[in-house]
């Protein structure tokens, strides 16, 4: 093996090795900035509860909220801060804010939280940290607006550290290891065939020596199977036919270039990203590795019973007839009404097609929102129209069966034309003999429509259908702002669900992760599955 191609792989398989330890980097870098600050945090805290100031934190003691002298429906409230009450409020600095926010988030909480010490990460970006503790009042000077025994009185004990920022990259280490393993892959080389595959993958795992030294174990697992694997690949010569075959379609591959660094960025990396994180649980700010427990709770539905709306498995199933019932209805609807605009009788067909088009090229959250408001129960035109006809309003939102009707209505609206365009470009291409020949031989309309129309058109409705299973499986818009989910989450879908899990259920963003790979898995099935029943269909009708 020449040193060329030994250095050639090495350097591709650098590039991965790199990427990984800077990840590995990042996040150990994060983790004990973190945790360094929270500790700071948690003493200063701990500190001004006792009537202790460490330096380099602002930390306070808040006092009770009380009703305002000039404004009784007003609550305010007093801070501890230097040695001295004042009031508190945005004009004596920012973290007043912080201050009141944290005190109030304290007071609310439930029994077990507000008795202990709690902390977190400020998410400013600023590297600040904030502590939160219960504090007796009773050793402190007496604000000037209270009086009484204040010796019971308990206050909030709230620190918020200086800004801290995170470790630098180290430049210089990367650029060492990176020349080191160089070396070694090199001197191996030199030597012969089985000591250059030996050199490349010691030369791969020296590059993992600042993951060890971080104690980033995973990382430098990775990045060692990284480079057995590619050692492995060198003694099949798979690099060598890869290589040669990028030479040869140098030209193409370059016209591709673009389209797969856009897609490597913008759909492979959220993918991998989301698919860690599923395996950690985030709360207040903290990430924890807990391995499959997500994965758990969502499968198990989480203890609740299979009626529950929060149960993953009801969730599924409300999922599967939003998905069935949709499609139904749009390949219905789309196929009647091509085969009503195929018609040769039919005149100003393209005055129809634009008007019966429109509907999907309208974005869908304007769809939504316009038919969110003709079910309003008050106001809504659907409403008006039933008053002024002599019936009874519906409350549209009120059921589950009448909400999980107006997403259907709205979503039906939006998808029958995609159907409808693709079931005309099946029919245009239908010989027109056959129908005559049919014709001839005295077959009947419903038979026509049978023998000849539906066996043509399956197989362009055949992908048409699938890809219209995966958008309504993932509809957001529709659920999100017709219904909301309404009555009590039980209209929920699975991507709405998840939506919750991460902006509405305590930032709970490993569950979101780990539903949305769920929901991948699910569709990934589908289509493997789906297209292999179209396809074993078709192969059964020639």
């Amino acid at each position: 093996m020449t040193v060329v191609r030994q250095l050639r792989d090495f350097a591709i398989t650098a590039c991965f090795a790199m990427l990984i330890a800077t990840v590995a980097f990042v996040v150990v870098r994060n983790t004990e900035l973190a945790s360094r600050q929270i500790e700071l945090a948690r003493r200063a805290a701990a500190a001004i509860a006792e009537g202790k100031q460490l330096p380099d934190v602002h930390a306070v003691i808040v006092g009770e909220a009380t009703p305002n002298a000039k404004r009784p429906y007003l609550r305010t409230r007093q801070v501890f801060d230097k040695g001295a009450w004042r009031p508190l409020a945005a004009k004596y600095g920012a973290d007043d804010k912080l201050f009141y926010d944290a005190a109030n988030r304290f007071e609310h909480a439930a029994p077990s939280v507000a008795g202990a010490v709690h902390a977190e990460m400020l998410p400013d970006g600023t590297g600040r940290a904030i502590a939160i503790q219960p504090a007796k009042l009773a050793g402190l000077p007496t604000p000037m607006a209270e009086t009484g025994d204040r010796s019971a009185a308990i206050g909030t004990a709230v620190a918020i550290t200086a800004p801290a920022r995170p470790a630098p990259y180290p430049w210089l280490v990367m650029i060492g290891v990176l020349g080191l393993g160089a070396a070694l892959a090199a001197a191996g080389a030199l030597v012969g065939a089985r000591p250059a595959r030996v050199g490349f993958v010691v030369g791969v795992v020296a590059l993992a020596i600042p993951c060890m030294l971080w104690q980033a174990w995973i990382a430098t697992t990775a990045i060692a199977l990284v480079g057995i694997g590619v050692a492995l690949a060198q003694h099949a010569r798979i690099t060598d036919r890869i290589a040669a075959g990028m030479r040869a379609h140098r030209i193409a591959l370059g016209f591709l270039a673009p389209a797969a660094l856009s897609m490597l960025v913008l759909v492979l990396v959220p993918f991998v990203i989301g698919l860690i994180i599923g395996f950690y649980d985030h709360h207040h700010g903290t990430w924890t590795y807990i391995g499959l427990d997500n994965f758990g709770e969502i499968l198990s539905g989480g203890g609740r019973p299979l009626d529950d709306p929060l149960n993953f498995w009801f969730i599924f199933g409300v999922t599967v007839l939003w998905t069935v019932t949709n499609v139904f209805f749009h390949v219905t609807i789309g196929v009647a009404l091509a085969l009503v605009l195929s018609r040769g009788w039919l005149r100003g067909k393209g005055v129809f097609r634009m008007l019966l088009i429109l509907p999907w090229a309208i974005p869908n959250y304007i769809t939504a929102l316009i038919w969110k408001g003709m079910f309003n129960t008050e106001y809504g035109g659907i409403n008006q129209m039933l008053h002024a006809a002599g019936l009874e309003g519906v409350s549209w939102i009120g059921s589950f069966f009448t909400s999980f009707s107006a997403n259907v209505i709205t979503n039906t609206w939006l998808g029958f034309p995609f159907m409808m365009v693709v079931a005309i470009g099946a029919l245009e291409n239908i010989p027109k003999e056959l129908y005559e020949a049919a014709a001839v031989d005295g077959a009947s309309p419903w038979q026509r429509f049978r023998h000849i129309t539906l066996p043509h058109l399956r197989p362009a409705l055949g992908p048409a259908v699938a890809l219209g299973s995966i958008w309504t499986f993932n509809m957001f818009n529709v659920i999100h702002l017709v219904s909301g989910g309404q009555p009590g989450g039980a209209t929920n879908i699975l991507v709405t669900d998840a939506y919750r899990w991460a902006f509405e259920r305590g930032e709970r963003y490993g569950m979101a992760a780990a539903y949305a790979t769920v929901i991948f898995l699910i569709l990934l099935l589908w289509t493997v599955f789906g297209a292999r029943i179209v396809r074993r269909k078709s192969e059964g009708e020639t």
